[in-house]
């Protein structure tokens, strides 16, 4: 459904920068670059299933109930306005241009894109939604404003051609057996996906399963806290558990130290998430984007013989690799199960989960005559 008042979302951009001319024949081009998205498309859940309390009910109706805010409608996905972007970003680039056989070009963004919604066509990746995680009739969608999955705070590239200076007019057999070689490549270094972490079930009652988990401030590694549950079957914090060491003159608890996290009952194990009974309440406090996947650093490279059999002719072999040197790349989405349910059980937050490819080295071959 379409918001009645929608407008044209609009961005504004701005820039500033500066070049200079460097020895060795290099210039330098330093930049500032800003933009800000207004009024984008977003989608918002106007009607969602809401806990038996919530659910408005006309009196004496008992059948066909959605289970809904408004319990006798169904599911209403709005498209909406209310999406906003923030970019800003410091960029280097060095140039060397074409002189003395060879070329290179070396690049640096520091950078940070922020925003309150990522997907709007809901078509069902591992790590986003369409819609937030408490639904935007309860005032959900301020806690969205989080970095964007596109964001990539560091960014280098480097680009290069190398021409080989040897026997360049390929005169007779040996010229053209030994000339006429160039080598170029593209490497890549960049940070990881942002991600976010779902609990994959509907931990709140509301808005189905986009639910994040609850972050403890003062959690331990490896060390499973105590949830405190109220009477309302609501969880309002955690106990980190500790165990007391000295005790005073009337027997109450004067020192405490913290558990050894090998002890059975708190023990995290990775191949196993614990949850809690479906009737406790967790409104999660996790935010969208919180986690990244391993950072990106890629090399592909291009090996060239160009043979000239006339002056308007020539024959051309070509050698391409990509990911040269066969890195593994961990992608956000399929390669590393970002719900805790157990579904993911031995697999949650592990990269060498076997779900998809990683890119390894292509290799590629072109034979060429141009005339």
């Amino acid at each position: 459904m379409i918001d009645p008042n929608l407008e044209n979302p609009y961005y504004q951009r701005w820039s500033l920068g500066f070049q200079r001319e460097l020895p060795f024949k290099l210039v330098m081009d330093v930049s500032y670059v800003g933009s800000k998205g207004t009024n984008l498309f977003i989608n918002e859940d106007a009607n969602p299933l809401v806990r038996p309390e919530l659910r408005v009910t006309p009196a004496g109706v008992t059948t066909g109930l959605t289970g809904r805010l408004d319990n006798l409608q169904g599911a209403r996905t709005i498209r909406t306005n209310g999406g906003d972007s923030n970019y800003n970003s410091g960029q280097i680039e060095v140039r060397r241009r074409f002189v003395n056989n060879f070329t290179v070009t070396g690049s640096y963004t520091f950078s940070k894109l922020i925003n309150n919604a990522d997907e709007v066509f809901a078509v069902g990746v591992a790590t986003a939604t369409s819609v937030a995680a408490i639904p935007a009739v309860f005032g959900g969608q301020a806690n969205e404003r989080a970095l964007s999955v596109d964001d990539r705070t560091h960014r280098a590239a480097f680009t290069y051609i190398v021409e080989s200076p040897f026997f360049k007019g390929q005169q007779g057999f040996l010229g053209r057996l030994l000339g006429g070689f160039q080598l170029s490549g593209v490497m890549t270094f960049e940070s990881g996906v942002p991600f976010t972490v779902f609990n994959g079930f509907d931990a709140d009652g509301i808005g189905g399963n986009n639910d994040r988990p609850i972050f403890n401030p003062n959690g331990q590694r490896g060390v499973r806290a105590v949830p405190v549950v109220d009477a309302n079957n609501f969880i309002t914090g955690y106990i980190n558990p500790e165990v007391v060491i000295a005790r005073n003159a009337a027997g109450a608890p004067s020192a405490f130290a913290s558990i050894d996290p090998n002890t059975a009952q708190f023990i995290v194990n990775p191949a196993y998430v614990a949850g809690l009974p479906g009737s406790v309440v967790r409104v999660g406090n996790h935010g969208r984007n919180t986690e990244r996947s391993p950072s990106v650093y890629n090399t592909n490279l291009t090996l060239l013989k160009r043979t000239r059999i006339t002056e308007k002719v020539f024959f051309e072999a070509r050698a391409e690799l990509f990911n040269a040197f066969n890195k593994p790349n961990f992608p956000s989405s399929g390669s590393i199960a970002s719900s805790t349910n157990a579904l993911t059980q031995g697999f949650f937050l592990n990269p060498d989960t076997p779900s998809t490819s990683r890119g390894g080295r292509v290799v590629r071959y072109q034979v060429k005559l141009a005339f």
